[in-house]
């Protein structure tokens, strides 16, 4: 039996599902994870979880990324960091590895995020660094990504409160991408999906 996939009809078929890639869920030595979690981070933590148990119920495509230092030479093995319990990827997740803030310092990423015709659903830690890079990188690109702006976590400086420097970010990242919250889109997604079905 001889059957011929059509390429352009199978990439158009996923567009419609929305992929929701968490960043930087992993700890990070260079951050005092500590402070940040007491700090209010656990909410932004659990609007993740519920982000990815619904993505996974639902069957949408999951991706990860993980900053990792640059090589400290061409013969020294990469450094992984360990991923939050709860946000080890599965089997089928995708993994994106990149070293600079931005998400698109991952070539594999960008090439996934082409594919989705530059629309995806965010969330995860360092809304300052990781999240803002890749909402300004995307916008140059002319991608459409979706924010949860109740699941990014930011790192609170002394002279800056967590929810003041949340907002902010929420605020800036709001120009580049699209903004809702973390109930709003499963609330969409659940409809939607029903509506497909």
């Amino acid at each position: 039996m001889s059957t011929v996939v059509d390429l352009k009809r199978f990439r158009e078929r996923g567009r419609g599902i929305p992929t929701l890639v968490l960043v930087d869920l992993h700890d990070d030595e260079s951050s005092n994870l500590v402070t940040m979690r007491a700090a209010g981070a656990a909410d932004a933590l659990a609007n993740c979880r519920a982000a990815l148990a619904h993505a996974r119920s639902r069957g949408f495509p999951v991706g990860f990324t993980r900053r990792v230092p640059g090589p400290a030479s061409l013969t020294a093995p990469p450094a992984y960091p360990h991923w939050i319990k709860g946000f080890e990827p599965g089997r089928y997740d995708m993994v994106f590895d990149h070293w600079r803030p931005s998400c698109y310092a991952s070539p594999e990423f960008a090439e996934m995020v082409e594919c989705l015709a530059g629309d995806y659903v965010i969330a995860g830690q360092f809304g300052e660094m990781s999240c803002l890079s890749t909402a300004i990188d995307a916008y140059h690109r002319d991608h459409h990504p979706t924010f949860l702006s109740d699941a990014v976590v930011t790192r609170a400086s002394a002279d800056n409160a967590d929810d003041s420097l949340e907002r902010a970010v929420t605020q800036i990242i709001s120009f580049y991408a699209d903004v809702t919250t973390t109930q709003n889109w499963l609330l969409a997604t659940a409809q939607r999906m029903r509506v497909r079905e």
